[in-house]
């Protein structure tokens, strides 16, 4: 008996030793609520420039700026791009730039916190409320340049629209989402946040994330951070934890564009979890004719809208028209 009760008293404490384990601790999460602001059309590109000047090793062509759709005025709509986590604002290009020139649009593309350093110490110290801050002042730029906002995004971006689309339904009227990541694709990736968590992925992956990535080349490593240290993955999923909620999901009511990648079973995207993808659209508020969700088949990869990643960026391109005209009403100039 006593030996029964050895047995059974050890696994008890493991498990009580794991649970009163320390977690990371990040900063409150901040609400969702967006603050306009007050700065003139003519000195906007100078506000938005000075942003990134404090970024010592800043990759070229990576930098926050607005695209005019002419010249510097309002226009009916502004688009705002915001990017995923190790992305940059080109992320999404040539699609999020055509799409803007299509309809004639003033387009805002953001460098969100952390982002965009060409340093393996990129996110040592990210925490969510530097991406929420950042996406929440893209916004509020989007409003300066545009009489009504799309706020258009790609993984992690789309967390962040999608966390603050509920609660600012009169600051964003529309979402275009490519690839959301409503949760990973790896469920183990929560453990992150629990228990020992940091201790955990220190263990199983080290100080960096694919630290022996070889070299892409070209654009493909202008715009994405390949090597990176892994507290960024921690902070990631922290953000999921606290903002991929059903509660957050039946706040949405805005028309909306989602595409991702899904062929089959086998052959679909890798990086965040499709059938959360699924999930997250039963649960929105928004009506069946104010939604267009595209599963493309042969994009073949997570990031859909660039070609140098996605192989079907045409019928991306051409499907998100196809919204804007069908269930926004627009008209496109070119």
């Amino acid at each position: 008996m006593k030996r029964l009760l050895k047995i059974l008293i050890l696994p008890l404490i493991l498990f009580l030793v794991y649970l009163l384990g320390p977690r990371p601790q990040f900063d409150e999460l901040e609400g969702p609520n967006i603050k306009l602001m007050n700065i003139s059309l003519d000195s906007l590109d100078r506000y938005v420039k000075a942003k990134d000047l404090d970024i010592p090793d800043l990759k070229a062509d990576n930098a926050s700026r607005i695209v005019w759709a002419d010249s510097i005025r309002k226009t009916r709509y502004s688009v705002v791009y915001l990017h995923g986590f190790s992305a940059s604002p080109m992320e999404s290009n040539p699609t999020h730039l055509d799409f803007a020139r299509q309809f004639g649009f003033n387009i805002y593309l953001p460098l969100l916190a952390g982002h965009g350093r060409n340093s393996v110490e990129s996110f040592a110290d990210l925490q969510p409320n530097d991406l929420i801050r950042d996406a929440k002042e893209a916004i509020a730029i989007g409003q300066l340049i545009g009489e009504d906002v799309i706020v258009m995004s790609c993984s992690t971006g789309s967390t962040l629209a999608i966390y603050l689309a509920g609660e600012n339904k009169e600051l964003i009227d529309a979402l275009i989402m490519y690839s959301p990541n409503i949760a990973l694709k790896d469920p183990t990736a929560k453990l992150v946040t629990g228990p020992w968590g940091r201790q955990i992925i220190q263990q199983v992956v080290g100080p960096y994330w694919n630290p022996n990535a070889p070299e892409e080349g070209g654009d493909g490593q202008k715009y994405w951070t390949r090597t990176y240290r892994t507290e960024g993955l921690i902070a990631l999923q922290s953000l999921l934890d606290q903002t991929m909620t059903t509660e957050v999901f039946e706040k949405i009511t805005q028309p909306y564009f989602l595409g991702y990648y899904y062929k089959n079973e086998a052959e679909q995207d890798g990086t965040i979890s499709t059938d959360a993808i699924r999930s997250f659209v039963l649960q929105t508020a928004t009506s069946e004719t104010q939604k267009m969700v595209v599963p493309f088949p042969d994009a073949g990869e997570h990031v859909i809208a660039n070609p140098l990643k996605g192989r079907s960026v045409q019928n991306v391109q051409d499907s998100t028209a196809r919204f804007a005209e069908q269930i926004l009403k627009l008209t496109g100039i070119r």
